[in-house]
């Protein structure tokens, strides 16, 4: 009952007509500042806190969580209309341009849009009804725990990949060793920096991302001689039921698997999206169409995304 009244009173102020707007608000322009490539969640919401200064402390919080589950729908839209990802929507790039090149970006960025909103609802259910609980689980991970977690990660991760599983192991630990690269936070020395003063942050994710994915498809086309053309005639936003009994599956999965992974400080959405895809994989009726511009490889990996940034809030407000 307790839970239930604390859900009451929650939804009697954000359900008023002032707060819906400053929600709206805070979608739309996190969408928009998220379509560019290179802005993240977190550096939209940097961008746009201003905005909030003068609106009562309620709505300033309701416009900024907009503000940031819109931008993580924008990531989705620019790595599967342009394959410039950012750090939670590197898997999108996979089957979501695939989908495109097929012609099919409206069905890509439905079943982003509609797998997002399948992932934030079981997300935000686990978030009222078992955030006590799950906080306490939290804290009893240790750096053991972390490590098996990383290790997980490191597996999912090869699993995605379209070689061998030692080139997707191979993969990992070259990102380890680009992860060294920047200051300790233990000794506050500086590895592998070669006395160059940008290097002492580190190498930033979005800018690996961006290298690897963004730089490198534009330099692609730029090269390439043949005429394609992905948008043909009308865009059709609205799936078939075959196409849209094919989504629910793979969204319900990866809500429930980003859930998890988003209550596990340092989890979040990055682990979570490789997590997703690698268990659709492995169990999706349509596993073997899976990497060649496949719903479920949007469906599962957008629903884990978006799961995963709101359990997040967990960590977040028990242990900061």
């Amino acid at each position: 009952m307790e839970v239930l009244n604390n859900l009451a009173f929650g939804f009697s102020h954000a359900l008023t007509m002032q707060n819906l707007l400053f929600c709206a608000i805070g979608c739309t322009v996190g969408t928009l500042v998220g379509l560019l490539p290179g802005l993240g969640a977190l550096a939209t919401i940097s961008l746009l806190l201003p905005l909030t200064y003068s609106i009562p402390t309620g709505g300033a919080l309701i416009m900024l969580a907009g503000i940031y589950y819109g931008a993580q729908y924008g990531d989705s839209v620019s790595a599967i209309t342009m394959k410039i990802p950012h750090a939670s929507s590197i898997v999108a790039c996979i089957d979501g341009y695939a989908m495109t090149l097929k012609g099919q970006t409206g069905l890509a960025l439905f079943t982003a849009g509609f797998s997002s909103f399948v992932g934030g609802t079981i997300a935000i259910v686990v978030l009222a009804w078992m955030a006590p609980m799950l906080g306490e689980v939290a804290f009893l991970f240790g750096p053991a725990d972390y490590c098996s977690m990383m290790l997980v990660g490191f597996v999912c991760v090869s699993f995605v990949t379209t070689g061998s599983l030692l080139n997707g192991l191979a993969m990992c630990f070259i990102g380890v060793l680009l992860g060294q690269i920047g200051t300790d936070v233990n000794s506050g020395m500086q590895r592998y920096t070669m006395d160059l003063p940008f290097l002492a942050d580190g190498v930033g994710l979005v800018s690996i991302a961006l290298g690897c994915f963004g730089i490198a498809e534009i330099t692609k086309n730029l090269d390439a001689r043949e005429e394609r053309s992905p948008f043909n005639g009308k865009i059709n936003l609205i799936p078939t039921w075959a196409e849209f009994k094919r989504i629910i599956p793979s969204a319900l999965r990866g809500g429930a698997i980003g859930s998890f992974l988003g209550i596990l400080p340092g989890g979040g959405p990055s682990i979570a999206q490789f997590a997703a895809y690698a268990i659709d994989k492995k169990v999706s009726k349509y596993k073997h169409e899976i990497g060649t511009g496949c719903i479920e490889g949007v469906a599962g990996q957008a629903a884990a995304d978006e799961a995963a940034a709101r359990t997040s809030f967990i960590p977040l407000m028990s242990i900061g």
